[in-house]
């Protein structure tokens, strides 16, 4: 099993970001106004609540290289303004590494307490600094699908089994 397999097997706590992307993923040409951003995603399972429409669009905005007061000034450029309310994902068709612009959060409280375990330890080790989040998430996948004591861990924490293969 590679990486990017074990990856997908971790409980990752689902974004805006993740899901807004997604909806420019299936847009032709990665364009999308903002109303056909909301409208996609209320066909899903998000709650959008009473600001839905303001959540979008200040998420897109957080990662828009031509945005407002923030023009240029992005630390992950993800989207473009190329219109009134009509933007455009920089990286279509590929979806952008979102793992590499998020902080890590998992879905499930053990998958996060047992993060921040490993984190602690790991970053006794010179080297782990100097890793990209990616990294660092495929080593914690890696160390939980070999380590018996990481797993026994996780369990104590009242996680699920951990990563089945």
């Amino acid at each position: 099993m590679n990486d990017d397999e074990l990856l997908q097997l971790l409980p990752l706590k689902r974004t805006w970001l993740d899901d807004i992307v997604g909806v420019f993923l299936k847009r032709p040409n990665g364009v999308a106004e903002i109303d056909a951003v909301v409208a996609s995603l209320l066909k899903t399972d998000r709650n959008m609540g009473a600001e839905g429409e303001a959540t979008v669009t200040r998420t897109i905005n957080n990662f828009c290289i031509n945005a407002g007061d923030e023009e240029g000034k992005v630390r992950h450029p993800i989207f473009e303004r190329i219109g009134p309310a009509q933007y455009r994902l920089l990286t279509f068709p590929n979806a952008p590494d979102l793992i590499e612009v998020q902080k890590i959060q998992f879905a499930e409280h053990a998958y996060q307490r047992l993060w921040e375990f490993f984190v602690s330890h790991a970053k006794k080790k010179p080297k782990w600094n100097e890793l990209t989040k990616r990294q660092q998430l495929e080593a914690f996948a890696r160390n939980l699908k070999e380590n018996e004591q990481l797993q026994k861990l996780l369990e104590a924490y009242g996680g699920q089994p951990p990563l089945a293969v």
